[in-house]
């Protein structure tokens, strides 16, 4: 349950802080690549288990999931550098989270731990193109289609989620999951009924 928390203060901070992160967002990207160094090389020490669990990389990713599922006209935090920050420093912080799997589990007796490893590696194209330099190489379509990546990691990153955790944690991943998708259909639902209107 500890992912819950940190959930809810990012989402507090995307909408009061949303022009800080476009301001000192390079800032911001360095200090969670130091951080996150630091997290790997005392991965096992106490007070780096934010970081060996993923629970704060996990954190970030849901509220990107989050915020692209809720319609453009509520108040909420939709501007895309919200959702580009948070993406590019979850990633960040997952990466020790990833490195210590690899080097500590075995792979062939762990096969669920596959679902993660998927979820890592079809999420680093949409790192690249995640920094403003590199979407403006490429064109707008292209850069659309690539995005839809997001969704197969959104599914594998749930599916490890699930295989993996128990108890309370299983119910919160599990619920954390269902208003995402209910979120989601919802807004399909109304752009489809807006784009039958016009």
């Amino acid at each position: 349950m500890i992912a819950l928390p940190i959930i809810v203060l990012l989402l507090i901070l995307a909408f009061k802080f949303k022009n800080l992160f476009k301001k000192y967002s390079i800032y911001l990207y360095l200090l969670f690549l130091v951080l996150s160094t630091i997290a790997y090389i005392f991965i096992d020490k106490p007070g780096f288990t934010l970081f060996k669990m993923g629970y704060l990389s996990f954190a970030f990713f849901y509220v990107v999931m989050l915020v692209g599922a809720l319609p453009k006209k509520q108040p909420k935090p939709k501007e895309n550098i919200v959702r580009r920050d948070y993406s590019i420093i979850g990633f960040i912080t997952i990466i020790p989270h990833v490195l210590y799997n690899i080097f500590n589990v075995n792979i062939v007796s762990n096969g669920p731990i596959v679902f993660g490893l998927i979820t890592f590696i079809s999420m680093i194209p949409l790192f690249i193109t995640s920094f403003p330099y590199i979407r403006k190489k490429m064109k707008e379509s292209s850069w659309i289609k690539l995005q839809k990546l997001a969704y197969l990691s959104y599914v594998t990153l749930f599916i490890h989620l699930i295989i993996h955790s128990t108890g309370a944690n299983l119910v919160m991943y599990i619920v954390l999951f269902a208003v995402y998708i209910v979120l989601k259909i919802r807004l399909i639902l109304k752009n489809k009924s807006l784009v039958n209107k016009a």
